[in-house]
């Protein structure tokens, strides 16, 4: 009952808003009493909490499987990259930036737990690209994961990005390309095209 009350809370949350959705809400939508609900939460923001981690976790997961094949560096983070497309494709809102306005706890929790993943998951991207020849070998790495977290988090701020004006799926396509087109050799840009060109 408790994963179904936080999988039903997720769909809710990227459809409405993690501020719109109430704890009767949840419960008239999984048919249960909001006392159920009390049972295995203390409370909205326990809910949240656990919620975010677990659509963090589902969504690490894939990362991790995705790391362990054998892509070419190029490969691993369009993979990625649709991975996260997937998982919100469902959310009509910023459910980071509401976060961060209504749980600031929170957010700044699940902010750290990206800045970590991020961090790994780029530090084996770009040794991987480097010892291909795909990117620039004088490369300075910790700026360069530092440059893609920054850009990354901001890519779904809606004052930045306006949904009216900024496709979210478009804008994460663009940025990518700009970012491995920055950091790769001759080689790896002609990688790169080919594997745009294919898609």
């Amino acid at each position: 009952m408790k994963d179904k009350i936080i999988q039903k809370s997720a769909d809710l949350y990227f459809k409405y808003g993690i501020k719109n959705v109430t704890m009767d809400q949840i419960a008239r939508e999984l048919g249960i009493s909001k006392k159920t609900i009390y049972q295995h939460f203390s409370g909205k923001e326990n809910l949240v909490s656990e919620t975010v981690n677990y659509i963090f976790d589902q969504i690490q997961t894939q990362i991790d499987q995705i790391c362990m094949m054998k892509l070419n560096p190029y490969q691993e983070l369009f993979r990625i990259k649709d991975v996260i497309k997937e998982n919100l494709k469902h959310s009509n809102t910023s459910p980071q930036y509401q976060l961060k306005k209504y749980y600031p706890e929170i957010a700044v929790s699940l902010e750290q737990k990206k800045f970590n993943s991020i961090m790994e998951c780029l530090e084996h991207n770009l040794k991987k690209g480097i010892k291909q020849g795909y990117y620039k070998d004088d490369l300075d790495k910790e700026f360069i994961k530092r440059m893609y977290f920054v850009n990354t988090i901001n890519l779904s701020n809606p004052e930045l990005f306006p949904p009216e004006l900024f496709d979210k799926n478009d804008t994460m396509e663009m940025f990518l390309k700009m970012f491995l087109s920055g950091i790769s050799t001759k080689k790896g840009r002609k990688k790169l095209k080919e594997l745009v060109a294919s898609n």
